[in-house]
């Protein structure tokens, strides 16, 4: 396996291409040279399932005006599980137009919907090239991760099922409540608990080539002060070897991990390491507390260091939101 550095002017960046052999790129833009190692990004939670109208998109615009060096997703940015290619490069094509308008470079990152059965995975190669990758800003590493290597192809029931519902959400968003209990009474009247057990797992899947990516890129960039994860499903929450592995290799240097797919906001420490797990941008809630809320990420990384702040898309708005009320002296 080698590693080619895709960009040499503008930060490091790096790909398989013993694997991967093409010219496209999972990102839009080019990384910044950020030669003072102080730098701020935005990490973007999933947009779907059941994707509210506009939520992704009034994120996209204040991360445009905040202008961050750069943005990372968590995956899971179109609803995906389409059987036609067309209707994965249509949804595609809708959310990439928008993501190049801000002018942010973005980095993608593989989540289930966007890559859930093999009709997914040559669409996002055609279009984007490769799943998993590496690019160092400042004085941190980023890797890239794809929890779905190879994807876990869901049965043409339960598809349907899926699409029936997120039609009926999209169509008739004042039902939402009602549509959602519909889907999830469909599906547990089809399964036994056994398999409702079985889906409340979280099962990743790293193939031997990405994690000897991995192991080679961590090797050979030891003297970043921090390295961050991106991946779409969370590995802590996994029985995972290979997500084991990873962290076996990541003993004893700082790092953050990112990841989504339960659209909840959590943070947590082990050892040297933080735990986030973003929200939702856009996508179903899951819960009703503040961590279901749609929201993002913003990361200031200062010194080698980063910091956070959770920005609540519902608490932002438009100036003319705030009307003129009549003014009394008493």
């Amino acid at each position: 396996m080698t590693i080619v550095q895709a960009i040499r002017n503008a930060g490091e960046i790096w790909y398989d291409d013993a694997r991967f052999n093409t010219d496209k790129r999972p990102w839009f833009g080019k990384l910044p040279e950020l030669a003072t190692g102080d730098f701020s990004f935005a990490v973007l939670g999933d947009r779907c399932g059941m994707a509210t109208a506009g939520v992704f998109e009034k994120a996209l615009e204040v991360v445009a005006d905040l202008k961050p060096d750069f943005v990372v997703s968590v995956g899971d940015l179109i609803e995906g599980y389409w059987r036609d290619a067309a209707d994965a490069e249509a949804e595609w094509e809708y959310i990439d137009e928008k993501i190049k308008a801000t002018e942010v470079p973005f980095f993608h990152v593989v989540g289930n919907h966007d890559y859930g059965n093999q009709v997914m995975l040559d669409v996002w190669r055609d279009r984007k090239g490769f799943e998993y990758y590496a690019f160092r800003a400042g004085d941190a590493l980023f890797l890239v991760l794809n929890t779905e290597d190879p994807p876990t192809e869901l049965s043409d029931e339960f598809i349907d099922i899926i699409k029936k519902a997120t039609y009926n959400v999209q169509n008739d968003p004042e039902h939402m409540e009602a549509h959602m209990q519909a889907f999830y009474d469909d599906i547990v009247s089809r399964m036994s608990p056994e398999q409702l057990k079985e889906m409340g797992r979280i099962d990743l899947a790293f193939s031997d080539e990405q994690l000897a990516f991995a192991e080679r890129v961590l090797e050979e960039n030891k003297d970043v002060k921090w390295t961050f994860i991106s991946m779409h499903k969370p590995g802590w929450k996994s029985e995972d070897k290979r997500y084991a592995k990873l962290m076996e290799l990541l003993d004893g240097r700082p790092h953050t991990v990112f990841a989504g797919h339960l659209h909840a906001m959590e943070y947590s420490v082990v050892g040297n390491g933080e735990r986030i797990q973003l929200g939702r941008t856009g996508g179903h809630a899951h819960g009703n507390g503040p961590e279901s809320d749609n929201l993002f990420l913003w990361v200031n990384v200062r010194d080698g260091k980063p910091s956070y702040r959770v920005i609540h898309l519902d608490g932002v708005q438009e100036i003319n939101h705030y009307k003129p009320q009549a003014h009394s002296h008493s």
